[in-house]
């Protein structure tokens, strides 16, 4: 608003009229004051243009001081979006994390015990499986020994075959011993089997363990404290940095203010100057060339000539009274000066 009001004041304007003056006294007390005003012109004209240079230097200063805030203003609310947009979830999410570390490092030394455990059980069956092949070995080696014949005939109800003549008539086996053959086979061959995955399982525990060593989940702890430690340093930075950005975007706001009221100083001194000069400059006027076409010349010198002069003030006086139209229809001038 300053600026349009610099380019409306700063139109010109039109030269006082130089108008024939009369040689009496009353034109030379109007020269002297016509004289008073003029010079009061010449300075006010002066001052204007000095009060011109002082507000555009103001207003350089003040729209200097008005980035400097908007960008220390914009610097200090970034840093203030990080920490409320990444500071603060990143610590928080650091308390879960450890929550969930600490968890981990339980769950891992759980697992540690339970696999030992399952390689202790399976070491033992190995150790049975073997001792149950060693016992099927001995068995196939009894069954081909012929002091164990008679044993084995009674095991299986049947009779070793004899060489010729001597040859012997099987008998009938028992409903018992239909499968005799079958399940002594199994006897014979599965503990092998059962020993080798025996050795399998044995040998995928001790894998198994070794793996679950590997995986180290407990180095989860002194990594999580670097990145703990780390996000909190970050957070106390950012908040660090805010507190000083938000001094020195109090300091530049305070310097703005200044710079403000500075440039109001001097837009309201200018806009004071240039009414007066306007006054001034419409004084003059009047005073150059005055009519005074109230004045009723024609009536005689023992009669007053100025009733009309008074009137037309009247009239002023009622226009002051309403300067912004509030009375539309104002009374008569002679009607108001009788009310008054």
């Amino acid at each position: 608003m300053a600026t349009q009001n610099y380019r409306q004041e700063n139109r010109p304007r039109p030269d006082i009229p130089d108008c024939e003056q009369r040689d009496n006294a009353t034109q030379l007390a109007i020269n002297i004051i016509k004289k008073t005003y003029c010079q009061k012109l010449k300075d006010d004209d002066n001052f204007i243009q000095a009060k011109k240079i002082g507000y555009e230097a103001n207003e350089k200063i003040y729209k200097s001081k008005e980035r400097r805030f908007l960008s220390t203003g914009d610097n200090y609310h970034r840093y203030l979006n990080t920490e409320i947009s990444f500071g603060t979830q990143l610590v928080q999410a650091n308390e879960k994390i450890k929550t969930n570390v600490a968890n981990y490092i339980l769950w891992d030394d759980a697992l540690a015990k339970n696999l030992k455990d399952i390689f202790a059980a399976v070491k033992v069956a190995k150790t049975k499986m073997s001792d149950l092949r060693d016992a099927a070995i001995k068995l196939e080696n009894s069954k081909n020994d012929s002091c164990n014949a008679a044993q084995w005939n009674l095991v299986t109800g049947k009779v070793e075959p004899t060489p010729p003549p001597q040859q012997q008539q099987q008998p009938t086996p028992a409903d018992a011993c239909k499968d005799i053959d079958e399940a002594i086979e199994l006897l014979l061959c599965m503990p092998r089997a059962l020993l080798l995955d025996a050795d399998t399982i044995f040998k995928a525990s001790s894998d198994i363990i070794g793996i679950q060593k590997f995986c180290n989940v407990s180095s989860l702890l002194p990594l999580h404290q670097i990145l703990y430690t780390t996000a909190d340093e970050f957070d106390k930075l950012l908040l660090s940095t805010i507190v000083l950005r938000k001094t020195d975007l109090d300091a530049t706001q305070k310097d703005l203010k200044l710079a403000l009221k500075d440039r109001t100083d001097f837009v309201m001194d200018l806009y004071n100057l240039r009414d007066d000069y306007g006054s001034l400059h419409a004084t003059l006027e009047k005073i150059c060339c005055p009519t005074c076409n109230c004045v009723n010349e024609e009536i005689g010198n023992c009669e007053p000539r100025l009733e009309e002069c008074a009137e037309k003030i009247c009239k002023i006086c009622g226009e002051i009274r309403y300067p912004l139209g509030e009375n539309p229809d104002p009374l008569p001038a002679n009607q108001s000066a009788n009310e008054n």
